[in-house]
């Protein structure tokens, strides 16, 4: 393909952008905005500069009057990425959206109480409802009981707490903590309904920023957005991102139609990461969902992109991307594509990583279900983590006979240890071996094999060894009860699709646990765009394989041209709502946009050759860049 850049050197594009920035955070008369920020287009250092603006021009009125600017990140990365540039300034409070939200609400405890116990009832009322409605005897019914009698255990114990807690980064067991879900539900609610809490906000935070604002929580973002518009003469209320970034299904659809008309929409057009021609490819993906365009650095080198196309059930996948690697390095003239360890491999789709390491079942049993799928690909899910941060690793450390690491987990984490525990004992040395004896136990499962999740959730409910969450007491109460009187009532009152998806993932084999522990703790050799939200590297190679993935959500043929768009995809477009299409041409501009030098882009199609005819006719690539023969290797 031929363009790029005719500028020469133009470097200070976007230098507008901060002078605009710092016209709109006036103390005086402030202004809110949506800044778009493309791939690579140094929006931390725009979010940056206007801090340190803010801190020269209004920093003695602002300590004055105890007030502070907030900026809302997406990743403790991220948050500590910007706190370290703004060189740990006391005037920033500088949180993820969890931290910030329970920062704000962590003082209202009679309050909270108050929520929850509303709350609480009217989950209890709902699943009763369920529940007569519903066939004795069943296993939905099982699970339902369950459900209630944890919910009204909790319910009755809330006037015993005269305050609440909550950690952003453990599990929140505790009887008082409250969990993720519900810091973000109260804060959003607090801020909506209940007026003293908007003028005090508005009086700590005359400035919020919010980075990565297309996948920031909806309801937080309705919420800030209603502050906005009841205090917009003393409240600004700074939104940064790209719509094309959005990953997360929780985050807010479409957020730029949402955008009030007088909000000020800055833009950088700048891309400072990728060379020229990546620039080229990456404005072309996006050219099918809005009108942004990226430019390369004037002095940024071409770079590489080149596509390889293979029939979808060619055999030795691994074996064809190592001598696409091999390819490249000699396209290139890096070495280092030859090591895989030096190379970031992307996925578009989870399911494709889960089958290669072997975690497939648990990702076909949960990620499915909307509810579950953003905590399950990052790891913070419940059930899952139960798994992981509990049993994963004092398995682990049995097997290696790390005594001092299991007495380490135990202590830290079993209620058969806790301090009400042994301060409630007559004798603590027999809690000990109380913990001693479930530990032996659990180990006894592996006397014959890997057992099932099952098989140890069981096992650790009777020994009490860990804290079980809620979604698995009542997805065991389910697995355990006794069938039901006739095939009849188990047809008309069947399991819903969450407590199905967790009987399905208490039916896989514990193996999975730990491949997916290492995937979700970003150790494996694969990622996917979550896992590289905001970084970038060198050599990056994209795997697309709509036969591993399954056509789940997404549709790679569809987006290169081989397979016709479906009609539900037809429907949704018509009816203005999001499409496989559209989350596959997001992930896709993700996942190419990462790339500062060289990227290779691996598709394992229905058709290689209609993938090669759209392609070119949409002026994605050259004929030349596209290539399906590489050496011991012929496409058929």
């Amino acid at each position: 393909m031929t363009g790029g850049t005719e500028t020469g050197s133009n470097i200070t594009l976007d230098d507008h952008v901060e002078t605009e920035l710092a016209e709109l955070l006036n103390l005086e008369c402030p202004k809110s905005f949506f800044l778009f920020a493309g791939a690579g287009s140094g929006k931390t250092r725009s979010l940056v500069n206007a801090l340190k603006h803010i801190a020269f021009r209004y920093r003695d009125t602002l300590r004055l009057r105890g007030r502070q600017v907030a900026v809302i990140t997406y990743t403790n990365a991220a948050c500590d990425e910007i706190t370290r540039r703004t060189e740990f300034d006391p005037l920033f409070v500088i949180k993820t959206i969890h931290s910030f939200a329970w920062l704000q609400i962590q003082s209202f405890n009679i309050d909270i109480r108050e929520w929850l116990r509303t709350n609480l009832q009217q989950e209890i009322a709902e699943i009763t409802e369920e529940e007569q409605k519903g066939r004795v005897g069943t296993k939905a019914s099982a699970s339902r009981l369950a459900q209630i009698e944890s919910k009204q255990r909790r319910l009755s114990r809330l006037d015993e707490f005269k305050t609440f807690t909550y950690n952003p980064n453990s599990d929140n067991r505790e009887r008082n903590a409250l969990n993720h879900s519900e810091v973000i539900k109260i804060f959003s609610t607090f801020l909506l309904t209940k007026p003293l809490m908007q003028r005090m906000f508005v009086e700590k935070y005359p400035f919020v920023l919010i980075d990565e604002s297309q996948d920031t929580n909806k309801a937080l973002i309705d919420a800030v957005l209603a502050v906005q518009q009841a205090h917009a003469g003393r409240f600004a209320l700074g939104l940064i991102g790209d719509t094309m970034q959005r990953i997360y299904p929780d985050g807010k659809e479409r957020i730029e139609t949402i955008i009030p008309e007088d909000w000020a929409t800055p833009e950088k057009k700048l891309n400072h990461r990728s060379p020229q021609r990546i620039v080229r490819l990456i404005n072309q993906i996006r050219d099918g969902a809005d009108n942004h365009k990226q430019e390369p650095r004037g002095d940024s080198a071409e770079g590489w992109a080149r596509l390889f196309v293979f029939p979808v059930d060619v055999e030795d996948k691994p074996a064809i991307e190592d001598r696409v690697r091999d390819y490249m390095a000699a396209l290139t003239g890096d070495g280092d594509w030859t090591d895989r360890s030096k190379c970031k491999i992307l996925t578009l789709e989870h399911h494709m990583a889960a089958k290669r390491m072997g975690f497939q079942d648990l990702f076909e049993a949960l990620a499915s279900v909307d509810e579950f799928r953003t905590s399950f690909l990052d790891g913070s899910f419940a059930a899952t983590r139960f798994f992981t941060h509990n049993v994963l690793p004092l398995v682990q450390a049995q097997q290696r006979d790390d005594k001092f690491a299991a007495t380490r987990l135990v202590r830290e984490n079993s209620p058969l240890l806790s301090k009400e525990s042994l301060k409630g004992s007559e004798k603590p040395i027999d809690q000990l071996r109380s913990a001693q004896s479930a530990i032996d136990g659990l180990m006894a499962l592996w006397a014959e094999g890997v057992p099932t999740c099952a098989a140890i959730l069981a096992n650790v409910a009777s020994s009490n060894l860990f804290v079980i969450p809620d979604s698995l007491k009542a997805a065991l109460a389910a697995k355990e009860a006794e069938p039901a009187q006739s095939l009849q009532d188990e047809e008309e009152d069947p399991v819903g699709k969450n407590l199905e998806a967790l009987l399905s993932f208490l039916n896989c084999s514990f193996s999975v646990i730990r491949p997916y522990a290492a995937y979700v703790a970003r150790e494996a050799s694969f990622d996917t765009h979550q896992g590289v939200k905001g970084l970038e590297f060198d050599r990056v190679m994209v795997l697309m394989d709509d036969g591993d993935a399954r056509g789940f959500l997404f549709g790679y043929d569809k987006l290169l041209g081989a397979k016709a768009r479906s009609a539900a995809d037809q429907k949704n477009e018509q009816e203005g709502r999001e499409t496989s299409l559209d989350r596959t041409r997001r992930l896709f501009y993700v996942t190419c946009s990462r790339a500062k030098s060289s990227l290779a882009l691996v598709a394992y199609s229905l058709d290689p050759s209609a993938v090669r005819a759209h392609v070119v006719a949409n002026n994605w690539f050259d004929d030349e860049e596209i290539v399906s023969a590489l050496p011991g290797f012929h496409a058929a």
